[in-house]
């Protein structure tokens, strides 16, 4: 029988090998393969939603493209947010088509089920998410001279980490990125986030007491798996690792907060927003909503209960630079056309 000492140290030992092994930095990866003609991006969204025909998606669950039949000047990848889908973002896609440009919302795996309270999409990864992004910028390439990338939550954090591992992003537009929990210390956060992936997922309702009848979007899901947050927060560790060495390759970087938001570290943002804005030739705008105009999180879906579109809409089609223009009504998916002027 072994001695009390060397079993203390074998077990202490063991330990320290399970720290290190749960606080390793992930993998993650994106390897670009843009359109190079507006044929070949059409071509790669068929592609996209073919592939998506054969899932139980709900009816607006699908990935969009709203195109002008042509290669335009600007192009936006707009990406939804954990628990949600393509159309949380119908309505502001409508809008940046009629100013002319061509628009892509990619759908993440597993989200849009039309069984919102599946048992599959707490297993999202940040990898999803990243694939997520890369899909759009891939079809993006062919639609527009320019291309902005739009993330929402915690799709701004894969955004993040896209824009600083590949080229082709004019403008990075990050939305209530949640790059951490709201007051909750980030080293602690970082702590738990590794330790969080690693356990079995459950699911936490959004609203422990409305539970599946939380009012809202039918599209979304009323609650979120403890794995894909996590994952969300490896993430988020990678991208604040590398914001000096690895700077994103954009020429414009938008944040926009919301000081009403209950779910993200807004002072955590700040402080990134504050990081990116240091490094040479940077170019950092930023907005935050003030606590008045009560906007939510989720400041981009009018479905939402307490949804100010009338409030966030103007604002953020002023950070993008996106001008009105007449609408040419070429769709492909399920949006819903902008109206003529």
């Amino acid at each position: 029988m072994l001695p009390p000492l060397k079993i203390a140290a074998a077990i202490a030992l063991a330990l320290a090998a399970a720290v290190v092994f749960l606080l390793r930095m992930p993998r993650f990866e994106s390897q670009p393969r843009p359109a190079s003609t507006f044929g070949e991006a059409l071509e790669k969204f068929a592609t996209l939603r073919a592939s998506e025909s054969t899932l139980p998606l709900h009816p607006e669950g699908a990935s969009r493209l709203l195109h002008h039949g042509k290669k335009t000047q600007r192009a936006f990848v707009l990406l939804h947010g954990l628990t949600n889908c393509p159309e949380q973002f119908a309505s502001l896609a409508a809008q940046l088509h009629s100013t002319g440009a061509n628009v892509v919302i990619p759908r993440a795996r597993l989200a849009g089920f039309a069984d919102r309270l599946n048992g599959e999409h707490g297993s999202q990864t940040a990898q999803d998410l990243i694939d997520q992004a890369s899909t759009g910028l891939d079809i993006a390439a062919g639609l527009g001279d320019r291309t902005t990338l739009v993330g929402l939550s915690g799709s701004a954090v894969a955004a993040t980490w896209v824009a600083q591992n590949r080229d082709g992003i004019h403008t990075l537009v990050l939305l209530a990125p949640f790059f951490g929990y709201a007051n909750a210390h980030p080293a602690l956060v970082d702590a738990a986030a590794p330790f969080l992936a690693a356990l079995p997922n459950f699911y936490v309702w959004w609203d422990p007491v409305k539970k599946e009848n939380l009012p809202g979007p039918p599209h979304a899901y009323p609650r979120f798996g403890t794995r894909s947050i996590a994952e969300c927060l490896l993430l988020s560790r990678d991208v604040r690792r590398h914001i000096e060495s690895r700077p994103p390759r954009a020429e414009k970087i938008v944040i926009a907060t919301t000081a009403d938001d209950t779910a993200a570290d807004n002072a955590l943002t700040a402080s990134i927003a504050g990081r990116l804005s240091a490094l040479p030739g940077a170019k950092v705008v930023r907005h935050e909503f003030p606590k008045h105009a009560a906007v939510p999180h989720d400041m981009v879906d009018p479905a939402q209960p307490h949804a100010k579109p009338a409030t966030v809409y103007p604002v953020l089609l002023l950070l993008m630079d996106a001008s009105p223009a007449p609408p040419n009504e070429v769709f492909s998916g399920n949006a819903t056309p902008p109206a003529a002027h």
